[in-house]
């Protein structure tokens, strides 16, 4: 049998150019989704159960307020008052009308810290208020 003899080939260059293409844009995936982590970051709450509570489907759209035990109000995960928390509320009304506003409540909570936050949310014009609870067993 006859063997067919090679000539020396030189190696192919390996094409780094996609290489880090696909490296800039994983950075820049990561990055994005990272800083909207952040954005949705939450106060842990112990919140009250409920036989109607119900795992939405799309939860976009909403503005997060919670309430500690302590009666402390947040935005996301940042303490504020109720006058900066009446500020931010027109601010993304005027920004998007259909903003619902989910009001999360640690089951130690005072009602009338609940109805203070309520209050300060209808005066400043959100009317779609969905309150957070964990769903009964």
């Amino acid at each position: 049998m006859k063997k067919i003899r090679r000539r020396h080939q030189e190696p192919e260059e390996f094409q780094m150019a996609p290489m880090i293409d696909m490296v800039f844009l994983l950075l820049v995936f990561f990055m994005t989704v990272a800083s909207v982590a952040q954005s949705q970051r939450q106060v842990e709450l112990d919140l009250p159960e409920s036989q109607e509570s119900k795992i939405p489907e799309d939860a976009s759209g909403r503005g997060i307020l919670s309430i500690d035990a302590e009666g402390r109000y947040y935005i996301g995960d940042q303490p504020h008052t109720l006058e900066e928390i009446k500020a931010a509320i027109s601010e993304r009304i005027r920004r998007d009308p259909e903003l619902q506003i989910q009001v999360r409540a640690d089951r130690q909570t005072e009602y009338a810290a609940v109805q203070k936050l309520l209050r300060t949310a209808a005066e400043s014009g959100a009317y779609e208020i969905i309150y957070a609870t964990y769903e009964a067993r």
